[in-house]
């Protein structure tokens, strides 16, 4: 008999995808991102703890240069679309940031986790101060 492990906390997509926890496929979103006419901004609101953060890690995962990523998206309904995976997946620099972790009894103590996060995000991106931009958009 197969278990089923519910990632509980996890909002991390790779996490839950290489660990074998159950996932709910919601890939058919980044079709719909990149094939229908969107707006240049795209504000995603759901209520708390409706899977935001899980589903901006998803995109994460799916464009993000730095790693390749196309095992994780197997068995999903994007990986169905192999042209536009070709097209996109694992192709361009991404910062992806989450405030969850931002708290405080006061705004001093809040701000100062908010430029910790900044600092965190800085320190994983560092890599684009020695690189040239142009390079990974193919076009230096």
């Amino acid at each position: 008999m197969k278990y089923l492990y519910f990632p509980v906390g996890t909002s991390n997509f790779e996490k839950i995808r290489s660990q074998g926890y159950y996932y709910v496929d919601k890939t058919g979103m980044i079709k719909e991102i990149l094939t229908e006419r969107t707006p240049m901004v795209m504000l995603i609101t759901r209520p708390r703890r409706f899977g935001k953060t899980l589903g901006m890690s998803m995109l994460e995962a799916f464009f993000d240069i730095r790693k390749d990523h196309r095992a994780l998206f197997e068995g999903l309904e994007i990986a169905s679309y192999p042209a536009l995976c070709a097209a996109w997946m694992n192709r361009y620099p991404m910062v992806f940031i989450t405030l969850r972790q931002v708290d405080g009894l006061n705004f001093q103590d809040a701000y100062g986790q908010f430029l910790y996060e900044i600092a965190l995000l800085y320190q994983e991106h560092a890599y684009v101060l020695h690189a040239r931009l142009g390079e990974y958009f193919g076009f230096l």
